[in-house]
């Protein structure tokens, strides 16, 4: 007498609602004038409404271009919850994200 087993929970990632221009950081004034850009590796942290809660980098990432990130991210960056079966769940989230001059 087998007992039938619960089918597995389907997870979904969170998957990032903000659109268009909103999602680009203001770029740093002192690093577009020094000509400098950045790829940032960023570990984000996402609740179970979908708002950012930490924003932490992976390896290296200059502190001014971090700073410009971080305040953004957790401003403006909203998510669709990570969902396991239909309850929203947090979740730890890794994006890359690039300051480029061109798009400054």
């Amino acid at each position: 007498s087998h007992l039938p087993l619960d089918p597995p929970l389907v997870r979904t990632a969170p998957r990032l609602a903000t659109l268009g221009e909103d999602i680009r950081p203001p770029y740093p004034d002192s690093m577009r004038e020094a000509g400098q850009e950045a790829s940032l590796k960023l570990r984000l942290t996402i609740d179970a409404r979908g708002r950012v809660t930490s924003v932490d980098p992976v390896g290296a990432a200059d502190p001014v271009f971090l700073a410009a990130a971080r305040r953004h991210i957790l401003r403006v960056w909203r998510y669709r919850p990570a969902m396991e079966g239909s309850n929203a769940v947090p979740a730890i989230l890794t994006v890359t994200l690039k300051f480029e001059l061109g798009n400054a």
